[in-house]
């Protein structure tokens, strides 16, 4: 039987998927060795131990979901286009997973996670405060309508995550987004 070659990339994405579906107890790396169809000790062959995989895990994650949100918004001329680019990726993906709730829940035992959770956060938010501001808002405005609407996407997401939305339904909640805290 051929020896399976696994990749640290795919040992990440697997640890992603995994945690966002029951956090750190889901990364049993027997289970996972399974899934991937390689023996553990390719684990090893990546990652010194448990601790050092869960934080790339994450460090990953944050690049992904942030990180290349914000990079993609860029091919969008005006503010107006890139803040709506950005509406339709928050509230048209659902049924991902927790990520940020198991990361919230992990950091309450490990004070480097809530650091990274803080940062994740903080740039998302000073991000659409950012684009606010190249719309017209004043700063103080900007920074207080993109934490208000952060924190109603965490609870908009809690609320609707094991639901699927058509285009059309995205798009009209944009824009009630839009007109109720955006329009200036």
């Amino acid at each position: 039987m051929p020896k399976i070659i696994v990749t640290e990339e795919q040992w990440i994405q697997k640890g992603i998927e995994r945690f966002e579906q029951g956090g750190i107890e889901q990364l049993v790396i027997e289970k996972m060795a399974i899934s991937l169809g390689c023996s553990k000790s390719s684990f090893y062959w990546y990652f010194s131990n448990r601790s050092s995989y869960i934080r790339q895990i994450v460090e990953t994650w944050k690049e992904q979901t942030t990180q290349q949100v914000i990079a993609s918004s860029i091919v969008h001329a005006t503010a107006d286009e890139r803040i709506r680019d950005v509406l339709t990726r928050m509230f048209g993906t659902t049924k991902r997973g927790d990520f940020l709730f198991y990361l919230r829940k992990l950091s309450l035992k490990d004070d480097t996670y809530h650091s990274i959770l803080d940062e994740v956060e903080q740039m998302r938010i000073e991000f659409m405060q950012q684009l606010f501001i190249q719309k017209g808002m004043q700063p103080e405005k900007a920074y207080r309508t993109s934490w208000m609407l952060y924190h109603y996407y965490l609870g908009w997401y809690e609320r609707h995550k094991q639901e699927t939305f058509n285009d059309e339904t995205v798009q009209q909640h944009v824009h009630m987004i839009w007109t109720e805290w955006i329009s200036i």
